[in-house]
């Protein structure tokens, strides 16, 4: 029986206190889906920009401080993620934005949409919230690489999957070309696709990160391995009509 959002809402709240309680005061740790957002970004300088998912706050924080002229609201609807944050944000649903329509210029989330018991919604009202010809930056996980071993185990063995960050409340099986076309139903134009984190193979007693190449310098070749990256990020534009 698939959990309830209120059921998700309240395990990641749990989730994100036994987070913090790990993390260092004043830790910001970036990931490759990070890295890849801000290689991506424009000057976000006098643009009113959203982050959807944002977590204990560390990405917006960071960009509130490097565009001090950028309208950046953030939103996550675990209490205990915005409470972390230790900065004025929003509490919101992915799936049900109270925000205006049109209001942003750029909505942004970075490996949100996998926790959504319904990622069709959380596109949707990015697609509302965005002004006419506004863009978006989307990351999630793409299981289409050795990754999927870990969902085949988990399943034998009746667990949940543990994504490498530990057991999260709530985790969808997603494939690149199903993320795609999640967005497109949900109002969104994709217009540029990359990945990172390419996972060979998982092997017992054997450190995923030995068989895993983060990144290729050749655009050549990260665009013949683009299907099998594990982070994949989605760019575009609000779809006409």
């Amino acid at each position: 029986m698939e959990a309830s959002t209120g059921e998700v809402k309240a395990s990641y709240d749990e989730w994100h206190l036994r987070r913090a309680q790990t993390e260092q005061a004043g830790e910001q740790s970036f990931q490759p889906w990070h890295r890849t957002v801000i290689s991506r970004l424009p000057d976000l300088n006098g643009l009113k920009v959203l982050e959807v998912g944002c977590g204990r706050g560390d990405f917006a924080i960071w960009l509130a401080r490097k565009y001090p002229q950028a309208q950046i609201t953030a939103v996550d609807f675990s209490d205990s993620a915005v409470a972390v944050a230790k900065e004025r944000m929003s509490q919101e649903n992915a799936q049900s934005l109270t925000l205006p329509a049109g209001t942003f210029d750029l909505v942004f989330s970075c490996e949100c949409l996998e926790h959504v018991p319904e990622p069709i919604e959380m596109a949707r009202e990015m697609a509302r919230v965005l002004k006419p010809g506004g863009h978006f930056i989307l990351t999630t996980e793409n299981y289409f690489n050795g990754q999927v071993l870990g969902w085949v185990m988990a399943w034998l063995r009746q667990r949940k999957f543990d994504s490498g960050s530990g057991t999260q409340p709530h985790e969808n099986f997603f494939l690149f070309w199903r993320v795609k076309r999640t967005l497109e139903n949900g109002g969104l134009k994709v217009e540029h696709m990359q990945s990172n984190h390419f996972q060979w193979l998982l092997l017992p007693r054997v450190s995923p990160s030995a068989l895993c190449t983060e990144d290729f310098k050749s655009p050549f070749w990260r665009r013949v391995f683009r299907p099998f990256g594990r982070h994949f990020t989605f760019q575009g534009s609000k779809r006409a009509g």
